[in-house]
């Protein structure tokens, strides 16, 4: 059963303070909440609590280096990737911690008939009553209301675990995140400002007169972006390397990709499209009326790029789930479900305070009534994801949690790109709103994640050519995601050109030092334009954008590459961004530019190298194909 339609985890700090009891440890406290959030009192006590208690995985501490020894091209085991059943095996929960909390429950006067361990023993489910689980928690539950909806949730600001099970346990929920009633069942249509991208606009000149690549500062076509990039035309198709793209409550309607591959990709057959791998209740495509520019946006970018390859549609969740909780929130982790079966078998799987739970079903049919999928679907050996939401959003057990399985899915060779968000450096938080107590920027997650290459966003300056510089994308309302990760610390493979950042740039050029994480992972690491995309939406011409429309350029560009790696029977290049940091000569620099503090000010500035709006660049694809067809 979907216990939950619109699930919110927000910033939370872990530490081992002083408990309520000497036998228990504080494991995670809320600071504040958010703004949309009000605390009307004590949460009744016989409300029934899903709860869960997230275990553990072992060698975590160790994946770092053990994905840098296969993606370092220095490293004599560059390229020699994992397979599924290894990463499974490694990382997988010890027996030690599930026997641990079941002799807790049991020394707490749990019975062996109300609980249940999960499929490899990663997670213990039970249900409890409020008062049970304050027991069981050292802790007190509070109802909150969200000013907007009148939904309740039931939560609380801290809670404790006994020291016999503290070192086993990721984090317990439901707890300090904040989950929401579906309002009786009734669909709410999500908001458009909800998308972490800038508004589309209808594109208003001829297309029948349209000069391609002179026109491309006011529309950005395939024409435009290969001669930008020098992307030649693609003519390999190899079996086993469909570009992967992810959609979540957001689908393409098959006359508009026809229309466009018409008039700007007349080498593309009408009827076109991606193989979709639907999961948990996915679906795709739909009627032009209830297509979305998200998706339309993805497929007309990348289908110019790739084809004659194939695109595969990595499609998430059901109607009900896709359209009752914020675009962002716990995304991921039904996907992931999906193409990694060691994320919902072994510890640390979806979180029911944010993640869709199944079967589900709607008395209008609308429901996926089945269970969640398991390691159905093999990954892409590129993945692009163009979403995200602000990192504060989130625990960090919860992002910690989730930043390593896109580092186990690194280990099987599988490049991740994500979107580094459209604010600047002040990510989108949700419906909720964001936590007002906190000073500082709001880096993006995914993309702050060291182990996927997050992609900023560029523009052609209104005026100029096709074969001029390109600046950092920044106009009224949006501008290139980039900044300093608050929860994960810089990672040794870009050391160096973070340290350049700061070193050879006067500070300037950068905001105070007191409004950002300096030691924390930078990014974006690449960009590419993002701004005036030319689309066909409904049947009529518009112009889209975004690091939503940088990402899918980007990961083209890899897939495409990797055609050739496999045509030279080598292997897919894996996680790219130990390689790049070593060659920034393969980007074109942006130096001019800068992305904005919310909404007007500038932030960060481009600078010659690394920095936080563009990261190196954007592709020179000879260069970039002749780095990557040059590794083993």
């Amino acid at each position: 059963m979907y216990l939950f339609s619109c699930l919110f985890l927000f910033i939370l700090s872990a530490s081992s303070l002083a408990a309520p009891s000497h036998h228990f440890i504080r494991h995670e406290k809320r600071e504040s909440i958010p703004q949309k959030l009000i605390k009307r009192g004590n949460a009744p006590r016989d409300i029934r609590l899903p709860v869960r208690i997230s275990l553990k995985q072992q060698n975590l501490h160790l994946g770092h280096d053990h994905l840098m020894d296969i993606s370092d091209p220095k490293s004599p085991n560059f390229g020699k990737h994992w397979t599924t059943k290894e990463v499974e095996d490694f990382f997988a929960v010890p027996q030690e911690s599930v026997e641990s909390v079941l002799a807790w429950l049991k020394s707490s006067g749990v019975s062996q008939t109300r609980y249940r361990v999960s499929r490899g023993g990663g997670s213990i489910q039970l249900h409890a009553t409020v008062s049970e689980a304050e027991e069981l928690l050292k802790t007190k539950y509070y109802t909150y209301e969200h000013v907007d909806t009148g939904d309740l949730s039931y939560s609380c600001d801290e809670y404790s675990l006994h020291n016999s099970i503290a070192q086993h346990v990721d984090f317990v929920t439901p707890t300090t995140g904040f989950a929401f009633s579906s309002n009786k069942g009734k669909l709410r249509k999500r908001k458009q400002s909800e998308w972490s991208k800038p508004q589309i606009k209808p594109y208003t000149g001829s297309l029948l007169v349209l000069d391609e690549l002179g026109s491309c500062d006011l529309a950005l076509t395939p024409a435009c972006i290969k001669a930008l990039y020098n992307i030649p035309n693609a003519t390999l198709a190899q079996d086993t390397n469909e570009l992967g793209i992810f959609e979540e409550g957001d689908r393409y309607d098959q006359a508009d990709l026809d229309s466009f591959f018409t008039h700007f990709a007349s080498n593309i057959p009408t009827g076109t499209h991606p193989i979709l791998n639907s999961i948990d209740g996915g679906k795709a495509p739909v009627e032009m009326n209830d297509a979305g520019d998200e998706s339309i946006l993805d497929f007309q970018l990348a289908f110019p790029i790739v084809y004659p390859q194939k695109i595969k549609l990595f499609q998430t969740n059901d109607d009900f789930v896709a359209q009752n909780r914020t675009l962002e929130l716990g995304s991921f982790d039904t996907f992931l479900d999906a193409v990694d079966g060691s994320f919902c078998t072994y510890g640390g799987g979806d979180n029911r305070t944010l993640d869709a739970q199944y079967p589900y079903k709607e008395p209008d049919d609308s429901g996926y009534d089945w269970f969640n999928m398991c390691g159905t679907y093999k990954p892409t050996n590129v993945i692009s994801l163009s979403y995200g939401i602000a990192e504060r959003v989130y625990s960090p057990f919860y992002t910690q949690r989730q930043c390593h399985e896109y580092l186990k899915l690194g280990l099987q060779g599988i490049s991740i790109f994500f979107s580094s968000g459209d604010f600047g450096v002040a990510a989108s938080c949700g419906i909720v709103g964001c936590l007002d107590f906190l000073p500082n920027y709001t880096p993006g997650f995914p993309a702050s994640c060291p182990y996927v290459t997050a992609v900023g966003a560029t523009q052609i300056s209104k005026g100029a050519r096709v074969t001029d510089p390109e600046v950092a994308a920044a106009e009224l309302g949006y501008s290139s995601g980039g900044g300093f990760s608050n929860v994960f610390a810089r990672p040794s493979y870009q050391d160096d050109a973070v340290l350049s950042y700061f070193g050879e740039n006067t500070p300037s050029i950068r905001p105070p030092a007191t409004l950002y994480n300096a030691t924390g992972r930078g990014f974006p690491d690449v960009s590419a334009n993002g701004l005036n995309v030319m689309t066909i939406y409904k049947g009529k011409p518009y112009l889209n954008g975004g690091t939503s429309a940088s990402a899918p350029i980007v990961a083209s560009i890899v897939n495409l590459i990797n055609e050739h790696r496999i045509k030279a029977s080598k292997r897919p290049i894996g996680f790219l961004n130990p390689i790049i940091y070593q060659h920034p000569e393969v980007f074109n620099d942006i130096t001019s530019g800068y992305n904005l503090e919310w909404p007007l000010k500038p932030a960060f500035y481009t600078a010659k190298g690394w920095d936080p709006v563009t990261g190196l660049g954007t592709p020179n694809f000879p260069k970039l194909y002749e780095l990557l067809m040059g590794l083993p």
